[in-house]
């Protein structure tokens, strides 16, 4: 599938119909842009996630201390 877009003022430009349909976007995702090694353009759709999107779903490898991550995180240790 190919489409084309015009860039407008701004340099915005419009994610086609097909390709929003395709990868299921609507307004919740961000579009990463790329130069990959041969200075192609790549993009990649990502879902700006929400707190209640991640609860129950990750968890930590090892485990974490909050008050010195809190501490470091304060003090610039970070």
């Amino acid at each position: 599938m190919v489409s084309v877009t015009k860039i407008y003022d701004k340099f915005q430009t419009v994610i086609p119909l097909e390709i929003r349909n395709e990868f299921n976007l609507d307004k919740s995702y961000k579009v990463e842009w790329k130069i990959n090694k041969d200075g192609k353009v790549e993009l990649d759709f990502i879902k700006d996630l929400k707190l209640e999107d991640m609860v129950g779903k990750y968890s930590a490898v090892e485990k974490i201390d909050s008050v010195k991550l809190k501490q470091d995180f304060k003090n610039n240790k970070l």
